[in-house]
């Protein structure tokens, strides 16, 4: 019976109005519309320009930047080129690696074949207990250089 019970207020509770709130008093100003907190802003770029593959081994760059509401956070790179093959990996970490810079890689042209080539980054922010993460991609052309 105590079941039947607890279905029936459950029932009759939904079906309830939802009291409306009191109106407000003239000169009071207007709540927002959106009092909840303003997340932080988590933000990762990366930036490869479009390049020609250079005889024997040569250094290429990238840049990159974050944006994080704690100096605690780490910024993990990989490379991979068109056959979705690992080229390079970097990690930065926070407060000891700048929020942006540029960084470099190497290539060689015996070895690399030319085309598309993909960065990802995964950008975790830590802020005590807290945990957020961002992922970032870029792609860009390596061309053969002319003869």
């Amino acid at each position: 019976m105590s079941s039947l019970l607890a279905a029936a207020v459950l029932t009759t509770a939904g079906l309830l109005p939802v009291p409306l709130p009191s109106p407000l008093s003239p000169g009071e100003p207007t709540p927002p519309a959106h009092s909840s907190p303003e997340q932080p802003v988590l933000t990762g770029v990366l930036d490869a320009p479009d390049g020609r593959l250079k005889r024997g081994c040569k250094d290429y760059h990238y840049a990159y930047a974050v944006t994080t509401p704690s100096s605690d956070w780490t910024f993990d790179i990989t490379m991979q080129d068109r056959a979705g093959k690992g080229v390079n990996a970097q990690s930065l970490i926070g407060p000891n690696d700048p929020t942006s810079g540029v960084l470099e890689f190497r290539l060689c042209r015996w070895a690399t074949k030319p085309g598309m080539f993909a960065l990802k980054g995964q950008l975790v922010s830590y802020d005590g207990s807290q945990e957020a993460s961002v992922t970032v991609t870029e792609a860009f052309r390596m061309r053969k250089r002319n003869p």
